[in-house]
């Protein structure tokens, strides 16, 4: 590949220094007196990876969804699209799921636009044909158009691989604080008139899947200290960017609700963040993430269920069957982590 038309990205790995996860109180510790124990998380490196990409004319497959398999009767049909327009393919990859688009394929877009002088106005994003409103929603918040269809694509499109695709996560941050993204960003802020509608402390928190078995319990026990419970998806986009702009603390239970952390600004009044997970979905995704955003992270793990045990020792095989299992957390585990928070900050 040569000339404007082409290029090539050597992302750089991210190292991020230990953390900490608080586990709910057991008699593992002490057979007496139940405790918390702390677990002190290693050093984690995000090792890069290398983004390239081709502007030409082409005609993308369909529906490039990683490992997944069509049924061989299904006749997809071909998109041809006008002389002037320009798009990339993004169907890959799970680009429905909310953090998957926010945190991977649109940090990947801006990369390439960038280098090719593009602006999303310039670009129609080409999605699966059963891709929910609120990515749409999304990808017109930051100015790009959209095609929802399981069709052959046939026209002018960025032609990309990333390797690994995981590889992103290591300078994400910095991609979307790319002049073109940060302006767009804060043109779109400044439309946010209902600042006093959001609180300063937020209990992030789920319904359906990888749901507080006692949410009623968590919600009244932080209630007490001034914290109000959202579900994201109750936001807009811009709500949702806003919510973590404005608060200061951040309760919230693992999943694509953390997604805006990625683009808070420099301004932003996030200071604190408790990430609450399942035994079933230990990540440090939002770890490395809260640390290349300049904010405070402390995990906390739920209650081990009895089904966890065998599986969690068995090192041939990947745990992932109770991965939107439903839990339950201790109150006295999130106390401990928002005291440790609390004095990490005066230490500091």
């Amino acid at each position: 590949m040569n000339g404007k038309a082409a290029g090539r990205w050597k992302f750089s790995p991210f190292s991020c220094p230990e953390g900490r996860l608080v586990t709910a109180r057991s008699y593992l510790i002490d057979r007496i007196v139940p405790k918390c124990e702390v677990i002190m998380l290693p050093q984690k490196t995000a090792e890069g990876g290398t983004l390239t990409f081709e502007l030409k004319r082409q005609t993308s497959a369909f529906e490039k969804l990683g490992r997944r398999r069509f049924n061989p009767f299904d006749r997809p049909s071909h998109t041809k699209l006008s002389d002037g327009e320009i798009f990339i393919d993004l169907r890959r990859r799970f680009p429905q799921n909310w953090a998957h688009f926010l945190n991977n394929h649109l940090p990947m877009c801006f990369a390439m636009m960038n280098h090719l002088d593009l602006t999303p106005q310039q670009i129609l994003l080409i999605l699966p044909g059963k891709t929910p409103g609120y990515i749409v929603q999304a990808a017109d918040f930051f100015g790009f158009r959209s095609l929802c269809t399981s069709n052959s694509v046939e026209g002018l499109g960025i032609e990309f691989d990333m390797e690994p695709w995981i590889g992103v996560r290591s300078v994400r941050a910095d991609l979307v604080k790319l002049p073109m993204v940060t302006a767009i960003l804060n043109e779109q802020r400044a439309n946010w008139h209902d600042t006093d509608s959001l609180p300063e402390k937020v209990f992030l928190s789920r319904r359906k899947t990888r749901a507080l078995e006692n949410e009623a319990e968590v919600e009244a026990h932080l209630a007490k200290d001034g914290y109000v419970k959202i579900y994201p998806e109750d936001l807009s986009t811009l709500g949702q960017l806003m919510l973590f702009e404005h608060a200061e603390r951040i309760i919230a239970i693992h999943g694509a609700g953390l997604a805006p952390l990625l683009y808070i600004s420099e301004n932003t009044r996030l200071r604190k963040l408790v990430e609450i997970f399942p035994c079933g979905h230990m990540t440090d995704v939002y770890r490395v993430m809260a640390q290349q955003v300049g904010c405070k992270w402390i995990g906390v793990r739920g209650k081990i269920k009895p089904e966890h045990i065998g599986p969690a020792y068995d090192l041939e095989a990947p745990f992932f069957k109770y991965s939107l299992q439903s839990f339950e957390v201790d109150l006295e585990s999130i106390d401990l982590a928002q005291e440790m928070l609390c004095q990490e900050e005066v230490a500091y």
